[in-house]
């Protein structure tokens, strides 16, 4: 069995998209209930969501740099952005929250947002993949065929090639986004005008 570089990211997305709405849903029947045992187990989702939710935005940077996205570029950009805005928020929550015994009403929203975020990214990376083709033949599947796969003889090229990959995709992101290009696919006013 061999994993390539571009494919590390759909294995990594489940658990932030699974355990965010689970840890802020816990929090908050945690306060109406007043539970501290839901309290309890919405402080520890958040940690693992957190962690997870690292691990799915490295890859994703990491993906970005490997795969052909065809006319997605914007909504690829767009996926980005947010999942990185997801991950940071996920990241506060969780070291805020493990100060805290108690959830309060800025941190269920900001929960809330997160989870809307994580939703709609969720929709344009499976839209970039079955309505556009990302990754797979009818957008170019990806950049370099022969990239590394992880497998015993290759993992020291495996890793040395993802680490390249996510310092560009950090590149690549703080360059686009300090142009302004921060939610493109939800901003194109081409793609917004009605018709007719």
């Amino acid at each position: 069995m061999t994993i390539r570089l571009e494919e590390m990211h759909p294995t990594l997305v489940h658990l932030p998209i699974a355990l965010l709405p689970f840890a802020v849903a816990a929090d908050w029947l945690g306060a109406i209930r007043d539970d501290d045992g839901l309290r309890e187990v919405g402080r520890t989702a958040i940690r693992v969501a957190a962690a997870g939710a690292v691990l799915a935005a490295g890859s994703g940077l990491i993906a970005g740099e490997e795969v052909n996205e065809g006319g997605a570029h914007e909504m690829l950009m767009t996926h980005r952005n947010l999942n990185a805005a997801v991950t940071a928020t996920a990241v506060a929550m969780a070291s805020w929250r493990g100060r805290t015994e108690r959830p309060g009403a800025l941190y269920l929203a900001c929960g809330a947002a997160a989870v809307g975020l994580l939703g709609y990214s969720a929709y344009l990376g499976g839209k970039m993949v079955y309505a556009h083709g990302v990754a797979v033949k009818p957008a170019g599947g990806v950049y370099r065929p022969a990239a590394p796969t992880l497998r015993a003889g290759q993992v020291g090229a495996f890793f040395a090639a993802a680490l390249v990959d996510l310092f560009h995709g950090l590149r690549h992101m703080v360059s686009e986004v300090s142009k302004g290009k921060i939610v493109p696919w939800l901003t194109d006013s081409r793609r917004l005008s009605l018709p007719g």
